[in-house]
């Protein structure tokens, strides 16, 4: 049987999969000073941050600033005076959004500074990939 849950510690989300009587943890969505880690959830054309175990983070005003090939997005989620959420999610619905809180001048500034994190994030990604398959071909 196979049983989930989440835990959470301060602003910190634990994913936990009981499995045949073992228990994998793994973090799921946190917020740590100003960057948050969520999961995408899209609905009626509006993608919602979401926790692991599928509560609202956030429901704000979403605009996708750019697609890339790999299906990644970046994203830019408007709030109040001024401040944004911007980041990086590996898809629209269901997928990992790594991102930040930033104060901006402008429409245009969190844009580019959308683009920049997906940049840092892509790579990271790219990197993660090539280790793994190194550690495939070594076994």
């Amino acid at each position: 049987m196979t049983a989930t849950r989440c835990e959470r510690h301060g602003q910190v989300e634990l994913g936990i999969i009981e499995h045949e009587g073992r228990e994998f943890v793994a973090l799921g969505a946190s917020v740590i000073g100003s960057h948050i880690t969520a999961y995408t959830q899209q609905d009626r054309n509006r993608i919602h941050l979401m926790t692991w175990c599928g509560k609202s983070m956030l429901d704000a005003r979403c605009e996708i600033v750019e697609r890339y090939w790999s299906g990644a997005i970046s994203l830019m989620f408007r709030l109040p005076q001024g401040r944004f959420i911007v980041g990086y999610a590996l898809g629209e619905s269901g997928m990992l959004f790594r991102g930040e809180l930033i104060d901006s001048t402008t429409d245009d500034d969190a844009r580019h500074q959308a683009r920049t994190l997906a940049e840092h994030f892509a790579e990271l990604d790219a990197e993660d990939e090539a280790a793994f398959e190194m550690e495939l071909q070594a076994e």
